[in-house]
């Protein structure tokens, strides 16, 4: 009994450890009817191309970063945790503004950063399957409350997209099909091809059927990806490297919020 008595005290100690003042005060952002219209051709279509994402500053910084990066890993094409901690210069991507804009304005301003990852495919390599990122169905009635498996994927494509090199390939409005893709390597009639240009940035909600062609090309492909969710879904990926810690200890707000600092509700 004592023994229960003092694990009940010493729970009754715990307490938030956050500050609370990083958690917006509105949930939904005021939107321009410009940004608005782009909602509503994400919700409907499931994608959005945003121009100017980065400027040539930081496309030249981002191209350099990479390759750094990937040069002093042993045959690695594929960082699948951790993008941040691999170099500073990729830090400004977690709240690059034109891209964290919209995903507010699709998700709300509670977000959290699910994982940053980057992909270089090198000539010869295949198709990609069609998939989803999410192991969660789509129900014909929709979901209580009106909620939604809220996760929203943010491509930044180094080197042109062409097809040669393989583009994106999406199939728009999937998001919403009830049914798994086939793990087959067909091609949708309604498919669409995206060539994405460097500087740009595809945003897509991570239900839709994607993935990535074949590079035929003499030239790697190079991408970054960030995913962003509800700040109340699980994240993918711990944030604990030296860099995000420091981010999360010294960071604007905006930053700890999208490192997962609200750690409670």
């Amino acid at each position: 009994m004592l023994g229960k008595l003092g694990k009940l005290s010493n729970m009754k100690k715990l307490k938030f450890k956050y500050d609370k003042s990083i958690v917006p005060s509105k949930m939904n952002p005021d939107l321009s009817q410009e940004l608005q219209d782009e909602v509503n051709f994400f919700l409907k279509w499931g994608y959005l191309i945003i121009d100017d994402a980065l400027t040539a500053e930081q496309l030249k910084s981002t191209r350099e970063a990479f390759s750094d990066t990937f040069e002093k890993l042993d045959d690695v094409n594929h960082i699948e945790f951790g993008l941040l901690e691999y170099d500073e210069r990729f830090v400004f991507l977690l709240d690059n503004y034109p891209v964290i804009k919209r995903i507010k304005a699709i998700l709300g301003n509670c977000i959290q950063l699910h994982s940053a990852t980057a992909r270089l495919t090198k000539p010869g390599s295949p198709d990609q399957h069609w998939h989803r990122d999410g192991p969660w169905p789509v129900d014909p009635e929709g979901t209580p409350f009106g909620s939604i498996p809220g996760q929203v994927n943010c491509g930044y494509y180094l080197d042109q997209l062409t097809n040669e090199n393989g583009p994106i390939g999406i199939v728009p409005g999937s998001h919403s099909a009830l049914f798994k893709p086939p793990k087959d390597n067909i091609d949708f009639p309604d498919q669409k091809l995206v060539l994405a240009k460097p500087g740009q940035a595809i945003i897509f909600n991570g239900w839709l059927y994607h993935r990535g062609l074949g590079n035929n090309s003499n030239a790697d492909r190079r991408v970054c990806l960030m995913c962003y969710q509800n700040a109340w879904i699980k994240s993918r990926e711990k944030f604990d490297g030296p860099r995000t810690l420091d981010l999360l200890e010294n960071g604007t707000d905006e930053q700890k919020l999208l490192l997962g600092s609200v750690d409670m509700w």
